[in-house]
């Protein structure tokens, strides 16, 4: 070999290094890659992870060219060829990867240069015996490269179609409609493949608390819908599944037994328990039927995948359970595992999770587990403190915080609240839950009771709760001894978390800057309590008629996600077999359970109270 070879080929072997070096790192820890390379991260991590291998892959594929350039030739530019495709993809494409272009870019320059200054010195000092091989002619040589460089383009364009072609999610005309099922991004990054979704309550039915699929764990259908309320579905490269607000702020109900579930969007998801799926998705991939083989057996039941769409689920499905099983691994390594069993229907912990991955505070045990909160009306609440605690008085940075809770990229919120009014996914959701508005009640009203009810609640209430009442949307101090309900959803939030949220997005015009702490909780108007049930910030106690006892008279177990509604006491009904047996158990004696505290309108008579109930359910 002639210098320029000599030196190619370490060239080479210094790029193959360089790669494992990122490859190996990327699939073991991609988050933690992503950033270090200052790359928006992405969770779940599959896709990265898998891009990693990926990387590695093409590194063994280099191998042949650092061994013998010259002797491997059509290899040798094939690898030139394929870090000048990095360089066009990340560059040009997906720039905010662009250090990865650049990494590219300083192997394909000099690579490039040596390889052909290597040919040419070869061609000068071959020697003319008749007992050498010829050279190739330069037609084969060029029909070689162009052979090679053909199979690279078809590669590459597969891999894009089925890895990476973004198809835009389906359009709703309807606010409401959007609300349910619209896209927030996060097929991207948390995305179920949708035919593996859709197998894995027949394949896993023991993982689930009843029969009834995805249903039996609190998720919603509507006639004639694909998938339940608050699932969006998007084809990145393959149709992928994901949430979106609605799984956690749309609430069905039914006047009995007999009936249709009513959905209404923007109502406290009574019945959803967006944690109980994710620790279904946990307890699927940690089972060892989770393979490739079973899986795909139980999807050629219900769908004919093509050839591609066949390989990808080969390749996907293997880096699903990876993806999960780290995952999981993160919860426990947080201390979060007991949270997703403890949450129950209509609840969540949405901010530990945030805490612990995106704002890396340090795990500190705290239980943050509340109520699912109504997200109607919200343009008469301006100015008001917001969530449960008050930690945000912007609602904007509260829709877009919750986007990126629910796994939305910061790149795709970007450039999503960037566009109008109409094209913009997240302003749409803005724009509706200002503006909806709860449902009426659907049982006949007393209205000489109600009217008694209401100068009650004029008396005893409105301060706090009435519309412009003077304490209405303000935190309301945890040590007022009338409050003193559980401390545990306060206890969650540190300053520590508020200041780093607010940093978080500091490189972006809309950044956070109204996350705070707050020391109690937030005095909230009472649209549509009547749907609202179980009541307190934590849903302890099962109804309006048990919230006016004192708390050694409520009941201490009760089943939450039963949806007909209680005409007699307010809420939904907890008690009975049927609840029993599709509900939650809730024990008060848990941790974060207390029904303690409100003791407002408990030293009420007996017909004050009957009458201050009557009227709350016109709200």
């Amino acid at each position: 070999m002639n210098n320029y070879a000599i030196w190619f080929r370490r060239i080479v072997w210094l790029g193959i290094l360089a790669n494992l070096v990122i490859g190996i790192p990327t699939v073991l820890l991609p988050g933690e890659t992503l950033i270090a390379f200052g790359s928006p991260p992405a969770y779940p991590l599959l896709w990265p992870s898998f891009s990693g291998l990926l990387l590695i892959l093409l590194s063994l594929f280099y191998i042949p060219a650092a061994r013998q350039p010259l002797g491997n030739l059509l290899v040798s530019w094939l690898t030139v060829l394929a870090r000048l495709a990095g360089v066009i993809f990340f560059l040009g494409f997906h720039r905010d990867y662009f250090l990865l272009g650049l990494f590219d870019l300083s192997y394909f320059v000099p690579e490039a240069i040596l390889l052909a200054l290597a040919v040419r010195a070869q061609r000068n000092t071959l020697p003319t015996s008749p007992f050498m091989r010829a050279t190739p002619p330069p037609r084969v040589k060029f029909g070689l490269a162009a052979i090679g460089l053909f199979f690279l383009l078809l590669i590459g364009g597969i891999t894009y179609l089925q890895f990476f072609r973004q198809v835009p999610p389906p359009y709703f005309a309807s606010d409401e409609e959007h609300f349910l099922y619209g896209s927030i991004g996060t097929e991207s990054t948390s995305g179920v493949p949708y035919w593996l979704w859709l197998v894995l309550p027949r394949v896993f039915p023991d993982k689930l608390p009843n029969p009834g699929g995805y249903a039996a764990i609190g998720m919603v259908f509507e006639e004639g819908r694909e998938l339940p309320v608050g699932f969006s579905k998007q084809t990145i490269g393959f149709d992928r599944v994901a949430i979106n607000c609605a799984i956690c702020h749309a609430v069905s109900y039914r006047k009995s037994p007999l009936e249709k579930p009513a959905i209404v969007a923007g109502g406290p998801g009574q019945t959803q328990t967006p944690q109980a799926y994710l620790r279904f998705l946990l307890d699927c991939a940690s089972d060892p039927r989770f393979n490739t083989s079973t899986l795909m057996a139980e999807i050629a039941k219900n769908y004919r995948l093509g050839p591609l769409d066949r390989l990808t689920y080969r390749l996907v499905i293997p880096y699903v359970k990876f993806t999960l099983l780290r995952q999981k691994n993160e919860y426990a390594q947080y201390g979060l595992l007991p949270n997703l069993l403890l949450a129950g229907s209509g609840r969540i912990d949405p901010f530990n999770v945030v805490k612990y991955r995106y704002l890396k505070q340090p795990p500190d045990g705290s239980m943050g587990n509340s109520d699912m909160e109504p997200v109607w009306n919200l343009k008469a609440h301006n100015g008001y403190s917001l969530h449960w605690d008050g930690l945000n008085t912007s609602l904007q940075e509260v829709v877009l915080s919750s986007a990126i809770g629910d796994g939305t990229p910061l790149k795709w919120v970007d450039n999503d609240w960037k566009k109008t009014e109409r094209e913009s996914s997240l302003k749409r959701i803005t724009s509706f839950i200002n503006n909806s508005q709860p449902p009426k009640y659907p049982f006949a009203i007393d209205r000489n009771l109600a009217a008694k009810g209401k100068a009650t609640f004029d008396k005893q209430c409105a301060l706090c709760h009435a519309p412009g009442g003077e304490r209405t949307g303000k935190v309301e101090p945890i040590d007022n001894p009338m409050l003193a309900t559980d401390r545990n959803r306060i206890e969650m939030w540190k300053q520590s978390s508020a200041t780093a949220y607010n940093e978080y997005t500091s490189r972006y015009n809309w950044k956070f800057s109204h996350f705070g702490k707050q020391n109690g909780y937030v005095n909230v108007t009472l649209e549509g309590l009547w749907l609202r049930g179980p009541y307190l910030h934590n849903g302890s106690v099962p109804s309006l008629v048990d919230l006016l006892r004192e708390p050694a008279q409520r009941p201490k177990l009760f089943y939450r996600g039963y949806d007909v509604i209680d005409p007699v006491n307010g809420g939904f009904i907890t008690q009975g077999a049927e609840a029993q047996r599709v509900g939650f158990r809730y024990d008060t004696n848990e941790r974060g359970n207390s029904n303690s505290g409100h003791l407002w309108g408990t030293t009420l008579g007996d017909e004050e109270k009957k009458e201050l109930v009557e009227y709350l359910k016109t709200l």
